[in-house]
């Protein structure tokens, strides 16, 4: 009965078993801070496992609400005492709880007719482009308060790109580049600043055109069946290309390639295999940036200016840690202001900006609040999301001007 109604639950319980109760998860939980209800920190939401997997409660529409009102930044995972795996648990949730609500229901029709069908989807952002696109040379435009995700007019990026970027000077290696879908159809100069940052520490950057998206938001919201195939897709692609790492400037796209692939195919040994292979490839943009550093095949220019650093969720909870804030600091002249809960969500976490408006809004207000409170001229983030997302609320709600970058793309000025 039990493995009927939660089986991917009941494939994690030693996770659920390590919590200890300690009500850490707290502090750092961005619900939580903001709605005040219990039952979405870590803590209320595994004694609602336990309790179903116990049958004292019956998967209901309320229960899956309470999984789906959450951003997946895994906070809760780092601060932690007993290292639950958060990670592990809140998609698998989602995913036996699937059907449950209505916005379970629209997700998976939102997902089926678009990135499920990279054809249409490219066919669609072409469109959306046309019809609501903004300038890319007037990026105040790409407010998401304003326009819902923006998409500029030449979206998608992908094959208006080269095949290959030939390194800058003497060739260190080959690095495939995982674009992703932020970056491909609302952010394409993070895309000319991840390229000109590799080629400048001697990596040829390989593009693949057949790659689709990286599959995140089906494995986030319950459509794994959707995320196989995606999956299966890029493994073929990149395994093809020949390349010695595969890299992407958005960490939640990584971390999909790195973790989640071998886990999504953890029943299917031949592609769990070519999972595996692929994960131990990927490396997060960050760290690949810092080992150039450190073998003197990259150096930045000096720039006095006053910044401060969002330390994006995907990098600091599950990626453990990036190599953002150690890049900056090889800046001479740099003046980086400590942002205040710097490693708080800002409130993004893909759809839920869309599902959960009001939430999110107050969530990115306080990030603003921080931001302010600085007194940088720039904020960079790690993620293309979190950077639409803070600039959007930036621009709604204060008059002070702050520009927000992908450290890439300000990293990229400096080579």
């Amino acid at each position: 009965m039990k493995g009927r109604v939660l089986p991917e639950i009941l494939l994690r319980t030693e996770e659920l078993d390590r919590c200890v109760n300690c009500g850490l998860c707290r502090a750092v939980c961005p619900t939580f801070l903001t709605i005040g209800n219990e039952r979405l920190t870590a803590r209320g939401k595994i004694i609602l496992l336990k309790e179903l997997l116990d049958d004292s409660l019956e998967p209901s529409a309320s229960i899956a609400e309470i999984f789906d009102d959450c951003l997946t930044c895994y906070a809760c995972q780092s601060v932690c005492p007993a290292g639950v795996r958060t990670e592990k648990l809140w998609t698998s949730a989602r995913q036996d709880l699937a059907g449950k609500s209505k916005t379970d229901r629209i997700k998976k029709l939102g997902l089926g007719w678009t990135i499920a069908r990279p054809k249409l989807f490219g066919l669609q952002i072409r469109l959306a482009g046309r019809l609501t696109g903004f300038d890319v040379n007037n990026r105040e435009q790409a407010a998401l308060a304003k326009w819902g995700f923006p998409v500029f007019r030449s979206a998608p990026l992908l094959h208006s790109l080269n095949d290959e970027y030939p390194a800058t000077g003497k060739e260190f290696g080959s690095v495939g580049l995982l674009l992703g879908c932020s970056v491909n159809i609302s952010t394409p100069w993070v895309a000319d600043a991840t390229i000109k940052l590799l080629n400048a520490a001697g990596w040829r950057v390989v593009v693949a055109k057949e790659q689709v998206c990286c599959g995140a938001p089906a494995i986030n919201n319950a459509s794994w069946d959707i995320a196989r195939k995606l999956a299966r897709r890029n493994m073929i692609v990149f395994r093809s290309l020949g390349v010695d790492r595969v890299t992407s400037a958005d960490a939640t796209c990584a971390g999909a390639f790195q973790r989640d692939y071998p886990e999504l195919f953890r029943e299917d040994e031949e592609a769990r295999m070519a999972a595996v292979e692929l994960s131990e490839m990927t490396v997060d943009l960050s760290e690949l940036l810092f080992e150039a550093c450190e073998d003197g095949r990259l150096r930045f220019n000096p720039r006095e200016e006053v910044v401060t650093l969002h330390d994006s969720c995907h990098v600091t909870h599950v990626s453990r840690g990036g190599r953002w804030r150690q890049l900056l600091e090889r800046v001479e002249g740099l003046n980086i202001r400590e942002l205040k809960d710097s490693d708080h969500c800002c409130g993004f976490g893909g759809s839920y900006a869309f599902f959960h408006r009001e939430t999110s809004m107050k969530i990115a207000e306080r990030k603003v609040e921080r931001i302010i409170e600085t007194g940088a001229d720039k904020v960079l983030v790690g993620s293309p999301g979190c950077m639409l997302r803070i600039q959007s609320v930036l621009n709604a709600k204060t008059d002070r001007v702050v520009k927000v970058m992908h450290v890439a793309e300000f990293l990229s000025e400096l080579v």
